[in-house]
């Protein structure tokens, strides 16, 4: 189900599309989408520094609720 993509990949995918609101869940949907090895790829801390900034400004973006 990756499409051919890369995990990193689909990581940041996931991380910008606003489904995702920590590295755990990241590593959750990657691991449902048939992803191996999620845990190596998604560890390192820049990596996870990058991933938490792309949820973040996400979350910034995202028009408050009213």
């Amino acid at each position: 189900m990756n499409n051919g993509q890369s995990t990193l990949e689909r990581a940041f995918e996931l991380a910008r599309s606003g489904n995702c609101r920590t590295i755990d869940d990241i590593r959750r949907q990657l691991s449902r989408e048939g992803f191996e090895l999620v845990h190596a790829h998604i560890s390192g801390g820049m990596i996870t520094k990058q991933l938490r900034e792309t949820m973040a400004k996400r979350v910034a973006t995202m028009p408050e609720a009213t």
